[in-house]
Parts: C-alpha cells; structure tokens; sequence
C-alpha cells in the first residue's frame, strides 16, 4: 500500500486516531477523505502534518478540526488544500 495515492475514509465512524498513525507510512497519499469520521481528535488529526505529499484533505464535519488545527496545517502542510 506504499504506493496508495487517494484513500476515502468519509463516514467512518469507527475510525480513531491510533488507526491514523497506520496511515502515516503512506507517503505517496496525496488525497484523504477523513469528512464525517466522529473519533478523530485535533490531536490525532495533527499528526497527519508528517504526510508531507498530501495535496488535498478533506475534514468537513469532523469535530477534531478547530480554526486551531486548520491554522496548523497551513503552516506545516502549505501545498495541501485543507477542505473544511
């Protein structure tokens, strides 16, 4: 799965922020859908900054993305479009 470039998660209501740690090794990923996904936390979201190729993430009705954590991904993720 290295060379994984789009990955939907939208909806998924089991995902939780240990489970993004896996996704970290895919550092081909360039979109990810995490909308809708009620576990994740602005801590585990925060991690995501390590992929450094991602081009699109998408967190819209995700209760872990604050104004804080968009803020953080501007300054750490600057070529990816942060949807919100």
């Amino acid at each position: 799965m290295s060379s994984l470039r789009s990955l939907y998660l939208r909806w998924c209501c089991q995902v939780q922020d240990f489970g993004l740690k896996h996704l970290l090794a895919m550092r081909s990923l360039r979109l990810l859908s995490l909308a809708g996904c009620p576990l994740l936390t602005t801590t585990g979201l925060s991690g995501l900054v390590q992929l450094q190729e991602l081009e699109e993430l998408e967190l819209t009705n995700c209760p872990g993305a604050t104004p804080e954590l968009f803020k953080y991904f501007s300054q750490h993720l600057p070529r990816c479009l942060v949807i919100e």
